[in-house]
């Protein structure tokens, strides 16, 4: 699977950059990953906009509303996906708003990291950690839960 990672702004604390240049490194011995840092706009239907734009593949929009998934449960869907032949994810990081209805209607699934509502800067980290998790899952090595 190739993974495109779409995300409004840039990462403004260090530790998040850190955080995210760690999994995105880790990630990267087992599948190719592009990052795009979108422009911050003056309002979420033109950010959603530029989400969209930029997307290719399947596209997947993170939304504290949408599907929540075990780690298990992730590395089985995208399994499923590339059975069907998706072979491009798109994984869009809406800005402080979030996302539009008209992106949430317009992309491919809607999953959720958790139920509680993440910064930004802290959901692109943490999908970066379960992209690295699946990954690592999915090459046959074992799961640790630390």
């Amino acid at each position: 699977m190739r993974y495109r990672l779409l995300a409004i702004g840039k990462l403004k604390r260090g530790f998040y950059q850190a955080g995210c240049q760690h999994y995105l490194e880790r990630l990267q011995a087992y599948a190719k990953v592009e990052l795009i840092e979108v422009k911050e706009a003056k309002g979420i239907e033109q950010e959603s906009a530029a989400l969209l734009a930029a997307a290719q593949g399947y596209v997947v929009a993170l939304d504290e509303a949408g599907e929540l998934l075990s780690t298990q449960q992730l590395a089985d869907k995208l399994t499923w996906l590339e059975l069907r032949g998706i072979s491009l994810l798109s994984l869009l990081i809406g800005g402080a708003n979030g996302h539009s209805q008209v992106l949430k209607r317009q992309a491919d699934a809607l999953w959720s990291l958790s139920p509680l509502t993440l910064p930004h800067e802290l959901a692109r980290l943490v999908i970066l950690e379960q992209l690295y998790r699946v990954e690592t899952l999915r090459a046959g090595h074992p799961y640790h839960r630390a």
